[in-house]
This record gives C-alpha cells, sequence and structure tokens, in this order.
C-alpha cells in the first residue's frame, strides 16, 4: 500500500506521501498563532464557552459571524468556487439559525479581505475550515448548557459535513507546495483571523446586536 487513498469528496487529491510532512499547514499556524489567541480570548467567546451561556449571548455571535462571512462570501465567492475544494458557504445557515430563535439576520455589511490569487484564498480558508473545525467543540459545549438553543442553532455543527480537517489539510500541501504560496496564504490566514477579531472583539451593545422578528 503506498498510502496515497483519495480523499472523499475531494478529486484528485490524496492523503498520505508529502502531505504527512504537513509544511503548509505548520507554517499557517505557526503565522497566526497569536491571532487565533486574540479571538479565542475575546470577552464574547469566553461568554459563549462559559456555563452561563444564554441566548443573548448565541444571538449575539450569531450576528456577529453572518457579518464576517457574508461580505467575505460574497466578496471572493468565484474565487472560492475554482478551488479543488468543495467550499460550503455560511451565511445562509446563519441567517436560518436566527430566524430559527426569532431574530432578525443582520444586514450591516461590514469590509472584508479579498483574495487576490488562489493561495490568498486557501489561506483565508484555513481560517473558516479551522473555526469550523472549532465549532464541534462550540456545539458540544451548547448541548450541555443550553439544549433547547442547540437544538435551534446548526451553524457549529458544519464540521461534521464535507471531507473533513485532515482532508482539508492534504488539500493544502498541495495547493501550497512553495515557501513562496505559503507566504502570499500566510498573509491573508493573518488578514482573516483580523477580521474575526474585528467584529468579536466590538463591545456588547446593552440592547444587544439584533431584532427580535415580529409577526
Amino acid at each position: 500500500m503506498d498510502g496515497s487513498n483519495p480523499v472523499p469528496g475531494v478529486p484528485g487529491i490524496a492523503v498520505g506521501g508529502p502531505s504527512r510532512n504537513d509544511a503548509a499547514w505548520r507554517t499557517l499556524q505557526a503565522a497566526t498563532a497569536a491571532l487565533h489567541a486574540q479571538v479565542e480570548a475575546t470577552p464574547l467567546m469566553a461568554a459563549l464557552m462559559s456555563p452561563a451561556v444564554d441566548r443573548t449571548v448565541c444571538v449575539e455571535v450569531l450576528q456577529r459571524l453572518l457579518r464576517i462571512h457574508a461580505g467575505w462570501e460574497e466578496l471572493n465567492a468565484a474565487r472560492l468556487q475554482s478551488l479543488s475544494w468543495p467550499w460550503r458557504p455560511r451565511a445562509r445557515g446563519l441567517r436560518f439559525d436566527l430566524m430559527a430563535l426569532g431574530v432578525r439576520p443582520a444586514t450591516q455589511a461590514v469590509a472584508a479581505p479579498r483574495a487576490d490569487c488562489d493561495a490568498e484564498a486557501w489561506g483565508m480558508l484555513y481560517v473558516v475550515e479551522g473555526s469550523a473545525l472549532g465549532g464541534r467543540l462550540i456545539a458540544r459545549h451548547l448541548r450541555a448548557h443550553v439544549p433547547q438553543l442547540a437544538e435551534a442553532i446548526e451553524h457549529f455543527e458544519a464540521a461534521d459535513a464535507g471531507p473533513g480537517w485532515p482532508a482539508f489539510r492534504a488539500a493544502l500541501e498541495q495547493a501550497l507546495p512553495d515557501d513562496a504560496s505559503r507566504a502570499r496564504a500566510a498573509g491573508a490566514a493573518q488578514a482573516m483571523f483580523t477580521h474575526f477579531h474585528g467584529q468579536l472583539a466590538r463591545p456588547i451593545a446593552a440592547h444587544g446586536d439584533a431584532g427580535t422578528v415580529t409577526a
């Protein structure tokens, strides 16, 4: 056996061989570690992962994630769809989750980073796919502490769909085979983490971040 089994759902991508070196993934991880930690340390994310998490916190997080994803997806959709990866937009699902909670989805547009090449798109996807992986932990936390809310929120279960994180890392190795492409991807990943932080670190308004949907 040569260890190069195809990755389900990703034509032409195999696990094994050079992918085991994880050079691209390790480059992006090292370049973004501090920014990643800053995002996770925001008061809003700490509140989401607290045993005292409630509906207000969940709604606030979903609204801000919607702002993060919506503009970025619109700006970069064509390039993301052209990559050898089954990219899954998140904004539509976030809107459905908010409506399920009886909340009007945010419509305010925010500036988002643009990928000017495929390597930069892969760098941004590194952040997005990683956030989906982290969503498993959030979903488990919500099921334990606010089970009724967890039933209405599907966004954090997204990691269970698609090829998965090991497959993404294998695809990343083939997409970023050299130092130049990894450097472009790392800069884009840093910009994407900054985009996340810019929304998640904003102070929480006393009245919340959305209006309740009325009949």
